[in-house]
């Protein structure tokens, strides 16, 4: 799309001079949101920008209402083994997932807890992978939005 692109965590932990793990740590989910949406209401002012965010960011307080308003909104609905199998390969902490359940178990519970607030993106993409003509579709419709 020849469009900047911007990672939500990225910029938060630039900013911050932390990890997320680190932030969680010391203020909890709640005082991580709270961070989270600041830096989000920053990125509104981006011009031609991709702005990707965290699975929790659309789920606190008013921010799915608010990206909707102020960009296109895309979920990406990758299949929950798809997403297992990324995050067995990853070595990114992600302090909501417990020692205490399964990662199928865990990644169950939080898509049945999200998937309201990620069903009001403009844009639903029911595949594992964006593809060109997911892209060629975008780009034509940004041209008109």
């Amino acid at each position: 799309m020849g469009w900047d692109f911007v990672d939500l965590d990225e910029l938060i932990e630039k900013n911050e001079g932390k990890n997320i793990a680190e932030i969680f740590g010391e203020l909890g989910e709640k005082g991580f949101r709270k961070i989270e949406q600041k830096y989000l209401n920053v990125t509104f002012s981006y011009k031609q920008c991709v702005v990707s965010c965290g699975g929790g960011t659309p789920v606190w307080g008013n921010n799915m209402e608010k990206m909707s308003r102020n960009g296109l909104t895309v979920y990406l609905n990758t299949e929950l083994t798809e997403i297992e199998r990324r995050l067995e390969e990853s070595h990114v902490e992600r302090p909501l997932f417990s020692q205490e359940q399964s990662l199928h178990k865990h990644i169950s519970d939080l898509n049945e807890k999200r998937r309201p607030y990620y069903s009001r993106a403009k844009v639903i993409w029911n595949r594992n992978e964006p593809t060109e003509q997911f892209f060629r579709s975008l780009d034509r419709l940004l041209s008109i939005y």
